[in-house]
């Protein structure tokens, strides 16, 4: 039996939708809602579908029994209900080597330019404004201090960019060892709250968990110097934004870049809007061409490993292995 994969509009890149054509039936859904997903996986019988930005939610778990896989074309799982996608032995994949590279640059870029206050000093020649490079002086990023928060592979990578640019770094994380951040040349801190005041950048690139949320707030703002910047291309939970807006506002530091929100899209009302000194991007830190096809080549081959009978490195609940359902798959049965 040929097995079917679910694509959602707006869909995959080309690469990853000509692999699944070449081994499964491929079915386009027109949108991502709730009732739609349900709809199109139980009347195509889907067994796998991939998503971008759509939730996976209990719901559609515990309505559609043919489903065996979730994709996620991403790292991120944040809108996958993935215990509902245990009890109900459905597998869920991500594609954790695909983008990293795209974030770090991205996070080193955000590093240069609010060194240099490039948004600012680009509306000023805009405005006619030549006289800002005598009142405004940019700082280099030589010998300045770099805290990364989280270090996983976004981290490991952004530490070797920013030891090219002779910085300092830092990393803070409780599950990387002192001897793994020593490989990437990166000292670890134990205390995050008792090294901020020595920092000139901070970047976070840590998970949304009970403990990450609001792990920000007026406390860290305060304890940083008025010269430092913040920067997040992590969750935008991980920030408070009311205290980040405060912070900016009061010159407690200097400015901020964030590639992501509280609320994404952001209301048109956001207090951050109205600040020269944030850079915003929308949540595209690692939607590189590059990464895309990455991503697309590598969800689509380990949702292929699944429904071929295969386990696949990329498992995140592997719990679900062990059950009847999922020995089904393993076995083609």
């Amino acid at each position: 039996m040929t097995k079917t994969v679910l694509l959602i509009e707006p869909t995959i890149r080309a690469n990853g939708v000509k692999y699944l054509t070449n081994y499964f039936n491929v079915v386009l859904a027109p949108n991502g809602s709730e009732e739609t997903i349900i709809q199109y996986i139980n009347e195509h019988q889907a067994h796998a579908v991939i998503v971008r930005t759509e939730k996976i939610t209990k719901k559609i778990l515990e309505s559609c029994p043919s489903l065996e896989v979730v994709g996620m074309h991403g790292v991120g799982l944040d809108h996958i209900d993935v215990q509902s996608a245990t009890e109900n032995d459905v597998v869920v994949l991500n594609a954790p080597s695909s983008n990293y590279t795209s974030v770090a640059e991205h996070a080193m870029m955000s590093v240069l330019a609010l060194s240099r206050n490039l948004k600012i000093s680009d509306a000023k020649v805009r405005n006619n404004e030549w006289h800002y490079r005598e009142t405004y002086f940019p700082m280099e990023v030589n010998g300045k201090t770099l805290l990364i928060v989280g270090m996983g592979r976004v981290g490991q990578d952004l530490a070797k960019k920013a030891k090219a640019f002779n910085m300092t770094v830092l990393g803070f994380d409780p599950f990387v060892t002192e001897s793994e951040m020593q490989l990437h040349g990166v000292v670890k801190i134990n205390d995050l709250n008792m090294n901020l005041p020595i920092c000139d950048f901070i970047s976070l690139h840590a998970p949304l968990a009970k403990g990450t949320y609001h792990s920000f707030s007026t406390k860290q703002f305060e304890l940083m110097k008025d010269s430092a910047y913040v920067i997040n291309l992590g969750r935008g939970p991980l920030i408070d934004e009311e205290a980040l807006y405060q912070a900016l506002v009061n010159k407690q530091i200097a400015g901020a870049a964030l590639d992501v929100l509280e609320q994404e899209p952001p209301a048109s009302d956001n207090s951050l809007f109205a600040l020269d000194n944030v850079i915003l991007t929308p949540h595209f830190g690692g939607d590189t061409l590059e990464a895309k096809d990455r991503c697309s080549e590598s969800i689509t081959q380990e949702v292929g490993v699944v429904l071929h009978g295969r386990i696949s490195k990329n498992v995140v609940n592997p719990q679900v292995l062990g059950s009847a359902k999922a020995y089904k798959i393993l076995n083609n049965i």
